[in-house]
């Protein structure tokens, strides 16, 4: 099931969800997954509206109170779920940081330093092309801002969900 989880990111945020909020905040980048499904699934059912992150958004912009109040109790009432669908994600990370192959290890820093240099790249010429009022290579940047969009905010989620547990780490001198 793949579908803009990230609609709800706000909505958990202000009504004081943490647990859920971190959930989904994992799964925002693509699919979903079954985490960020079974969070949506149990939203929409206490809120008696379809399976959707957009129909819980609209349920909660149509009644904000009455919609707080159904997510702080889906939050509670299956808190020990979703701290399990927790602890699977960081078990995973764990794991990879013990493993015997180096580059199992290693996948994720590297993956930072090269995502960084393509942000670079793309900034330079973006930066390059406006101050030379290059019109052609704007638009061409323009043409493919979805695929730019996409590629960017995926790397950018894999990358800050890695630089959020290993700093989580290292407050807790694991690392």
């Amino acid at each position: 099931m793949a579908f803009p989880i990230a609609v709800l990111l706000p909505i958990l945020a202000d009504v004081g969800a943490p647990l859920l909020k971190r959930l989904i905040a994992r799964h925002a980048a693509g699919a979903a997954g079954e985490a960020g499904s079974a969070v949506v699934d149990a939203l929409a059912a206490r809120l008696r509206t379809t399976a959707t992150p957009e129909a819980v958004a609209a349920a909660y912009r149509a009644d904000p109170d009455t919609a707080a109040a159904a997510i702080r109790q889906v939050e509670i009432d299956r808190r020990e779920d979703w701290a399990e669908m927790l602890a699977d994600v960081n078990a995973t990370m764990r794991g990879e940081q013990q493993a015997s192959g180096v580059l199992q290890r290693i996948w994720r820093p590297v993956f930072g330093l090269f995502y960084a240099l393509a942000f670079a790249a793309l900034a330079l010429a973006l930066v390059r092309a406006l101050w030379l009022s290059d019109t052609a290579a704007i638009n061409a940047l323009a043409g493919i801002s979805g695929f730019l969009i996409a590629f960017y905010g995926m790397g950018a989620s894999v990358l800050g969900v890695y630089v959020w547990q290993r700093s989580a780490e290292k407050r807790a001198g694991a690392a």
